[in-house]
C-alpha cells in the first residue's frame, strides 16, 4: 500500500455531483464554505476563481478546480465583476437530474459541474491538512491529464444521457476524479511545502513513506528506515524532516494514531488496535495515544461517538 492509497482508504471518499451552473458574461458569483472539498469541472468557456485574498487564478475549458476544505470562493467571468450569493440563485431541474444554476447577461456562455467529495474524518485530516486553499489542474499538462481528461469526458457523457445505473457510475467516476486530480497536482506543481505531497516527488523519500503506510505495526528503527530511502542514518533524517515537516518517528506516530481512531470508530478492541499499529500491549498503546492525541483512547472513542463524528 502505497502513502496515498492508505490515506484514501481511510477517507471513504463519497463523490457526487450537485449541480450543473449555465453563467453568461457578465456574471460572478460567491459561494460560502462548507465541510466537503468542493470541485468544478469547466466544461465549456472560460474565467477566474478567487479564494479570499488571494490574486484571481484563470481557468479555462477542461479545466478543473478543486478546494479541499471546502473553502469559500468567487468564481466569475471578470476578475472586476460583482458577484452574488450562490445561494440566492433559482435552480432549475434539468433532463440529467441535475439542478441548473442559470446567471449573467447575453454574452459568451461557461457551463460548469459542480460536485462535493465527503471524506471519513481520519482520512480527511490526513489527506487533506498539507494540500492549499485552492488546487487548478490544466487537463492538457502531463502523464495524468489523459486519463483525467477521459474521465472528464466520461462525467460530462453520463450526465447528458439517461442510462441505467448512472446516478451510481457518477459517484464512482467522482472518486476516481479525486485521485487523478491529486495525482496531477503533484505532477504539475511538484509542490513544495512541508507534508506528504513534496514527499511523493521525492523517489526516496517515497518509498519510506510507502513502507510506513503498507507496515505501521513494524518496530521501524531508525537505520531500517534510512535504508528504505537508500541514505545515510544523518542524511535521511535531515532531509526527511525537512520535506515532510516533522520526523521520521514523528510521523510514524502520527499515522500510527490515524489508523488507531480510525479503528476506534469501527468498534475493533484496544487489544487488535495495539496489535494493528505496532504496540506489544494494550497499556502500551495507550500510553502512546494519550500522548499523541490528548485523550485516552476510552475518551475519545466516547467523544467521537457523542460528537456524532
Amino acid at each position: 500500500m502505497d502513502a496515498l492509497t492508505g490515506m484514501l482508504t481511510l477517507a471513504r471518499v463519497q463523490g457526487s455531483l450537485f449541480c450543473r451552473a449555465e453563467l453568461t458574461e457578465p456574471w460572478a458569483v460567491r459561494a460560502d464554505a462548507q465541510p466537503n472539498a468542493i470541485f468544478h469541472v469547466i466544461v465549456r468557456g472560460s474565467g477566474w476563481v478567487v479564494v479570499g485574498s488571494e490574486a484571481p487564478i484563470p481557468y479555462r475549458s477542461g479545466d478543473l478546480v478543486l478546494l479541499p476544505r471546502g473553502d469559500a470562493h468567487v468564481m466569475t467571468g471578470s476578475p472586476d465583476a460583482h458577484p452574488i450569493d450562490i445561494a440566492t440563485l433559482p435552480r432549475e431541474g434539468g433532463a440529467d437530474g441535475l439542478p441548473c444554476l442559470r446567471h449573467g447577461g447575453d454574452g459568451a456562455t461557461t457551463s460548469i459541474l459542480c460536485g462535493t467529495f465527503d471524506l471519513a474524518p481520519e482520512g480527511r485530516e490526513a489527506l487533506l491538512a498539507p494540500l492549499p486553499a485552492l488546487i487548478h489542474v490544466r487537463t492538457g499538462d502531463g502523464p495524468t491529464a489523459g486519463w483525467l481528461d477521459g474521465t472528464l469526458r466520461l462525467l460530462a457523457d453520463e450526465i447528458t444521457t439517461e442510462r441505467p445505473g448512472g446516478p451510481l457510475l457518477l459517484s464512482r467516476l467522482a472518486d476516481v476524479l479525486l485521485i487523478q486530480v491529486l495525482r496531477a497536482w503533484i505532477e504539475q506543481e511538484r509542490p513544495r511545502s512541508p507534508g506528504w505531497p513534496a514527499g511523493l516527488t521525492d523517489p526516496r523519500l517515497a518509498r519510506t513513506l510507502d513502507s510506513l503506510h503498507r507496515t505501521p505495526e513494524h518496530a521501524w528503527t531508525a537505520d531500517e528506515l534510512a535504508r528504505t530511502a537508500a541514505m545515510s542514518r544523518s542524511v535521511f533524517y535531515e532531509r526527511f524532516s525537512e520535506v515532510l515537516g516533522e520526523t521520521p518517528s514523528g510521523y510514524l506516530a502520527r499515522w500510527r494514531m490515524t489508523v488507531a481512531r480510525d479503528a476506534l470508530r469501527s468498534g475493533a478492541t484496544h487489544a487488535e488496535i495495539a496489535a494493528q499499529v505496532g504496540y506489544g500491549s494494550e497499556a502500551a498503546f495507550s500510553r502512546a495515544f494519550k500522548r499523541t492525541v490528548g485523550q485516552s483512547p476510552s475518551a475519545w472513542r466516547e467523544a467521537a461517538a457523542s460528537a456524532g463524528d
